[in-house]
C-alpha cells in the first residue's frame, strides 16, 4: 500500500499534468492510496460467467484465438479502434491485408474511453455491419471480430505501444498504427489540438520495434478523394481535393437527425449509426445550476422545473442543495471532499434520470472546475448537459443571506463556508451566466429555454414553445 504523486505519474505517463487532458483528469479521480498484493486467477466456471455479465460479445481469450490462427495459416494484422469503424478505416484495413496476405484482427476496445466517445455498444454494432463488407474467402473469412475489455488512459505513442503488446500477446503479427493513436485531442495550446505529434507513435514504434515481436505497419491519414470517388493517403494529393469529418462532427450531425454522407461509411455502417442515434433521441437531459451561496440557483431552478412542464413531455426532477443534503448526503460536511462526494451521489442520480430519457434539474453550489468539468463528461455519454452560472456578487449574496450562513461563517460559528473561507472557482465552461441583480427571473428563464431551442435539446419543436414570459405571468 502506498499513496502515489499523482503529479509525477502524470508526467510520466502523458507528459503533462495538464487538467485539459481527459486523461489526467481521471487519474487525479483515482483513490489517493494504491493497494496490490497477489493475483488469484479465478476458476473457469466463474470466468465464464465474468465474460457473459461483464464483457461485450463477442469477446474471445488468447487461448481461444490461437487455435484458430493456427488453422487459418496466414500472418494476423492487428487493429485497435475506439471508434465506429468507417470508410478510412475500411481502406487502411483492406491496403494492410493487401501488403501482408494476411488475417484482419479487429479488434476494438470496449472499456471506457475518451470522453464523448459513442457508447460501446453502438461501437461494435458498426463494427460487425462493416465485418460483412469485407471480400468473402472461399476457404477461410477474411476476418475475426473480438472485442478487448479495456479502458483507454489516452495516453498516445506510449499507448499505442502498450496496444500492441496486448495484441502480440493474442498471437498477432502484425499491428496497424494510424494517425494520432490515443490522442484525447482538445488540446489548447496547440493549434491542431492534439497532445503529441501526429505522427510520433510511428517514430516510437521504429525506436523500440527491435524489442518488439510484433511489427507495426504505419499508415498515414486517410481521406475520401474528391476526384477518384476513393479513399487514399491525403499526404499524396492536394489537401483540398479530399472530404474528411471529424468524430466530433459525425456525433453532433447525427444527434441533430442528420443522415451521414455516402462516402463516409458502407451503408450498412451508416445505417447502424444513424439507427442508434435516431433512438438516442429519447437521451434526457441535465442542468447545472451554481454559484454562490444565496446567489439565486434554487429560485431559477424551480422556475425552470414549472417552464420545462408546460414545454418539454419529460419527467422532471429537481435536485436541490437541500433535498440531496437531506436525503442523498446526510452526514457529509462542507470540506472539499465532502463537497466532492455530495456532487458526485448528486451527479450520478441525475446521469440514472437523463439515461432513462428525464430531465434533472441540479442546483448545487459545486464550487470546484474539475468536479463541475467530471460531472459533464458522465452526463454527457447519457444526453444533454447544461451548466448554468449565477454569478451574483459576494455582497449582494451576504446581504441576502436567508438561512443566516454567511453571518455564522463571519462570527466564527460556521466553517468551509464558500466564498468565505472556502473558494469558489468560477466556471470556466458555463453554458449560461446570469447576475440575479441585473436579469429578472422570466427573463432568465427564457434565456434559457431559448437555449434549449438553439441546441435542439427540447423534446417538442421550437414552434410548439410559447413565451415562457407569459408562463411565468
Amino acid at each position: 500500500m502506498f499513496y502515489p504523486n499523482f503529479s509525477e505519474e502524470a508526467l510520466k505517463v502523458y507528459g503533462t499534468d495538464d487538467l485539459s487532458h481527459s486523461g489526467v483528469r481521471l487519474l487525479y479521480q483515482r483513490h489517493p492510496c494504491y493497494v496490490g498484493g497477489p493475483v488469484t486467477v479465478i476458476d473457469s466456471q466463474r470466468a465464464a460467467i465474468a465474460r457473459q455479465v461483464d464483457f461485450l460479445p463477442p469477446y474471445r481469450t488468447p487461448q481461444e484465438l490461437w487455435p484458430r490462427w493456427k488453422a487459418i495459416g496466414k500472418p494476423i494484422v492487428a487493429f485497435q479502434t475506439r471508434n465506429p469503424m468507417h470508410g478510412a478505416h475500411y481502406a487502411v484495413t483492406k491496403q494492410a491485408l493487401k501488403d501482408t496476405q494476411g488475417h484482419l484482427l479487429i479488434h476494438p476496445t470496449v472499456g471506457p474511453t475518451n470522453p464523448g466517445d459513442m457508447q460501446a455498444a453502438m461501437r461494435i454494432r458498426a463494427v460487425l455491419a462493416l465485418a460483412e463488407c469485407y471480400p468473402a474467402s472461399d476457404t477461410v473469412p477474411p476476418i475475426t471480430v473480438s472485442t478487448l475489455p479495456l479502458a483507454m488512459r489516452m495516453a498516445g505513442p506510449r499507448e499505442a505501444i502498450w496496444h500492441a503488446l496486448i495484441r502480440q500477446n493474442f498471437g498477432a503479427d502484425y499491428f496497424i498504427v494510424g494517425r494520432a493513436p490515443a490522442d484525447p485531442g482538445h488540446n489548447p495550446r496547440r493549434s491542431d489540438g492534439y497532445w503529441w505529434d501526429p505522427y510520433a507513435a510511428h517514430d516510437l514504434f521504429r525506436t523500440l520495434s527491435s524489442k518488439m515481436q510484433i511489427q507495426a505497419l504505419t499508415f498515414p491519414e486517410y481521406a475520401w478523394h474528391k476526384k477518384t470517388q476513393t479513399y487514399m493517403p491525403i499526404a499524396e494529393n492536394n489537401v483540398t481535393d479530399f472530404a474528411h469529418v471529424s468524430g466530433t462532427w459525425v456525433r453532433n450531425h447525427l444527434s441533430l437527425g442528420n443522415s451521414l454522407p455516402e462516402w463516409y461509411a458502407p451503408k450498412p455502417v451508416r445505417h447502424v449509426l444513424e439507427q442508434g442515434y435516431r433512438q438516442l433521441q429519447s437521451k434526457g437531459l441535465v442542468f447545472l445550476f451554481t454559484g454562490l451561496p444565496a446567489s439565486g440557483k434554487s429560485t431559477l431552478a424551480m422556475a425552470l422545473v414549472n417552464a420545462l412542464r408546460i414545454v418539454d413531455n419529460r419527467p422532471i426532477t429537481l435536485l436541490d442543495g437541500d433535498i440531496i443534503r437531506r436525503h442523498l448526503s446526510k452526514g457529509l460536511g462542507f470540506t472539499r471532499e465532502d463537497r466532492q462526494e455530495q456532487l458526485s451521489r448528486a451527479g450520478f442520480v441525475a446521469q440514472i434520470i437523463a439515461q432513462h430519457g428525464g430531465i434533472a434539474v441540479m442546483a448545487l453550489i459545486a464550487p470546484y472546475q474539475i468536479d463541475r468539468q467530471i460531472l459533464r463528461e458522465q452526463i454527457e455519454e447519457h444526453g444533454k448537459f447544461v451548466e448554468i452560472y449565477l454569478s451574483t456578487p459576494l455582497e449582494i449574496c451576504e446581504q441576502r443571506d436567508p438561512k443566516g450562513l454567511y453571518t455564522q461563517a463571519r462570527s466564527g460559528q460556521l466553517q468551509h463556508m464558500t466564498g468565505i473561507d472556502e473558494p469558489y472557482q468560477v466556471p470556466a465552461t458555463a453554458d449560461l451566466i446570469f447576475d440575479t441583480q441585473r436579469h429578472s427571473l422570466p427573463d432568465m428563464v427564457e434565456a434559457i429555454i431559448h437555449y434549449l431551442q438553439e441546441i435542439e435539446a427540447l423534446a417538442t419543436s421550437a414552434q410548439d414553445v410559447p413565451r415562457v414570459r407569459k408562463i411565468l405571468t
